[in-house]
């Protein structure tokens, strides 16, 4: 299908055009989540402490961070083809660097070159859905290519803790890091041309609606609390739920399967139904709850270590297909990197906060309590956050004939 202002391409080119965009999601938080999965393995392998896992976790989200408002202004500018395979191929580069790395600081600068491959991803895949679908068609095909982050959090959870038991897991990170390189060769391949927009150079002195600055305060929220849990939640199941280290690992693996429909389904319902504000601020409350659960896990049986992570997928993992769908949405066309930049930049904000934060609170109380009650407080803040932004967002199916309200530049 080729419809007008169809510019996706059609059958097998179609295909790899979205698989390449899901695989650019990947690759930009595999890095962060198998540090939770391999968490036994790399405090063995490495000589590292608890605390410094969330410090590794922390220097992939600060880099994403410092360089996302950077990465979104030169998407813009370069266009959607270069900047996608500039993702990929930087995604590949780290992966095989992670797999060499033998000392703390070897597997840091492994993770901060992952970290710049998070900065561009969802920039370069935003603005590849936004110059070459129209509104109103690109409520799946975000859902489809934000599953790629939990594609990768389900691959690395059950891949990975297992592969280190009975292989080698840096090899399998060889592996994956060589059919990134693939992805970027097929993408290379099946996208046609670099399209920009009419006012692509003039994008950068564009002032952003109101509703992205609410949007980034949400993203700053729910980045703390998603942090946290990738981080730990794996070692809380192994440390305190008593669950083995494979069979900890794939605790995420429920999130990763739970995020991943919920972001297929949430982002349709959020284009065509309930809008941005009431999407996200159901999402944030989903994750609350999850976080109740997992206090309450130690007292109830190993179950409810899987239940609350699934529940948890649907909220703290879903919200990021909404989040992008609505930055898309309110943005023009023109500024679509810059302003997807800017949400990733206070996402990867509070996701670097928020595993060291985690992790000296469970150094100094040797308890998950205090942290998930923190966490808990957090996603019921970004539920309040979207809740009072109801009138600054578009209606579902708003165009840039109704605008949101402007804010200051």
């Amino acid at each position: 299908m080729n419809d007008a202002g169809d510019h996706l391409g059609r059958g097998s080119k179609r295909a790899l055009v979205i698989t390449s965009l899901a695989v650019a999601m990947a690759l930009g938080i595999l890095p962060m989540v198998s540090i939770g999965v391999l968490a036994p393995f790399l405090i063995d392998d490495l000589d590292i402490s608890r605390a410094d896992l969330g410090v590794l976790v922390a220097v992939v989200a600060a880099v994403s961070a410092a360089l996302s408002p950077l990465a979104g202004a030169i998407v813009d500018r370069i266009g959607d083809r270069g900047a996608l395979l500039a993702v990929l191929g930087t995604g590949a580069l780290s992966l095989g660097l992670m797999a060499a790395a033998r000392t703390f600081l070897a597997m840091c600068v492994a993770v901060a070159l992952a970290g710049l491959c998070r900065a561009g991803a969802n920039p370069a895949t935003n603005r590849l859905i936004s110059t070459r679908l129209p509104r109103g068609r690109r409520g799946w095909i975000t859902g489809v290519k934000q599953s790629g982050e939990t594609i990768a959090i389900v691959l690395a959870a059950g891949a990975l803790p297992a592969a280190a038991v009975v292989w080698d897991w840096r090899a399998l990170f060889v592996v994956l890091g060589l059919a990134a390189a693939m992805t970027a060769l097929g993408a290379a391949i099946s996208i046609e041309g670099t399209r920009r927009t009419a006012r692509g150079a003039s994008a950068a002195g564009e002032r952003m609606p109101s509703s992205i600055r609410r949007l980034n305060a949400y993203n700053l929220v729910m980045g703390a609390g998603t942090g946290a849990i990738i981080a730990y939640l794996p070692l809380y199941a192994h440390e305190v739920g008593g669950l083995g280290n494979a069979a900890a690992g794939a605790v995420m693996v429920a999130a990763g399967l739970a995020g991943g429909i919920s972001r297929l389904l949430w982002s349709h319902w959020s284009e065509s139904r309930w809008g941005f504000p009431d999407s996200m601020s159901g999402l944030a409350g989903v994750a609350l709850a999850a976080c109740g659960v997992l206090l309450a896990a130690p007292h109830i049986g190993t179950a409810a270590y899987w239940i609350g992570a699934a529940i948890w997928g649907i909220g703290g993992l879903g919200f990021g297909a909404v989040s992008m769908l609505a930055a898309m949405a309110e943005a023009s066309d023109a500024s679509t990197g810059r302003a997807s930049g800017l949400v990733v930049f206070w996402f990867s904000l509070g996701f670097t906060v928020s595993p060291p934060a985690f992790g000296y609170l469970l150094e100094r109380s040797d308890a998950y309590g205090p942290g998930l009650l923190l966490l808990a407080v957090l996603y019921g803040a970004a539920a309040a956050i979207m809740l009072l932004s109801r009138k600054t967002f578009r209606p579902p199916g708003g165009s840039l004939l109704s605008p949101s309200p402007q804010g200051p530049p």
